[in-house]
């Protein structure tokens, strides 16, 4: 009964005999490949991990083969003097198994020390993450205040999908930052609509962004000579036809799409625009 046990042992081992293409010879190939790229210090580690696991293994499947190959021709049920074959082979193939495990915890280990080390990403240099180009648009005063934050992030990445309102803006205060004091004050103007377009203003809420863009606004244009100053129109006021301008009749403005600009002795320079009701 000695014999069959070992035959048929032999017949369930014979897919799992090694071949010239087993997972464990890609893996040495492909690790030996690596070492190569990172030279003598890559192949040192190779050959210090790998060659030890591997040459036991080859010694180990031999061995193996050969005590099935004799168990398989009726040769010997048992060695010479120890335990049936069929005993030797269980425990071959465990011990096999458990270096194969070791193998493979050992490729893993090395292949993550060998692989070229992945590049960083660039940081992203587009507009809505560039200090730089913040201050370009929006001047150093307004890229320092933290509490636009928000706002500044919200405006240039409309600037880079496009949105037609925070392009807009955008343009007009690259003109303002770069026009003659004679222009100021008619840009003073056009940004306040600009302003409206990107965010209307529909609430008689406090604006952090608003608020702060005409202090720097009217700070620019004292540093230019410039003394006309800027006046904010809320939801709810009553429409003024002196200061304010409308495309409908009403009474009370509903939306407010500009600011009005006075003149440095309080004098309406331009009026207010606005959706009225």
């Amino acid at each position: 009964m000695a014999f069959s046990r070992s035959a048929k042992k032999d017949q369930e081992d014979d897919s799992s005999q090694p071949t010239d293409n087993r997972p464990t010879d890609n893996k040495v190939n492909e690790l030996q490949e690596i070492a190569g790229q990172l030279g003598s210090l890559g192949q040192l580690l190779v050959n210090s991990k790998i060659a030890p696991l591997t040459e036991k293994l080859d010694r180990m499947d031999a061995t193996l083969k050969t005590l099935a190959e004799a168990a398989g021709s009726g040769r010997a049920a048992e060695t010479p003097d120890g335990p049936p074959v069929a005993d030797i082979l269980d425990a071959m193939n465990q011990s096999i198994g458990q270096l194969r495990q070791q193998s493979d915890s050992q490729f893993q280990k090395l292949a993550e020390l060998l692989a070229p080390a992945e590049e960083p990403e660039e940081e992203d240099a587009g507009l809505a993450s560039s200090t730089q180009w913040q201050q370009t648009i929006l001047g150093p005063d307004l890229t320092a205040n933290p509490a636009l934050a928000f706002q500044r992030q919200q405006l240039l990445t409309g600037v880079l999908e496009g949105e037609p309102g925070a392009c807009s803006l955008a343009g007009q205060l690259l003109v303002f930052q770069s026009a003659p004091p004679e222009r100021l004050p008619q840009l003073l103007k056009d940004i306040g609509e600009a302003y409206y377009r990107w965010q209307p203003k529909t609430t008689s809420a406090a604006n952090a962004m608003e608020e702060a863009l005409v202090g720097w606004l009217q700070k620019t244009c004292e540093a230019a000579g410039i003394l006309n100053t800027i006046e904010l129109v809320h939801p709810g006021e009553r429409f003024d036809t002196a200061r304010h301008t409308a495309a409908s009749r009403g009474v009370e403005i509903i939306e407010v799409n500009g600011w009005i600009v006075l003149r440095d002795n309080g004098r309406v320079y331009t009026k207010a625009s606005g959706a009225v009701r």
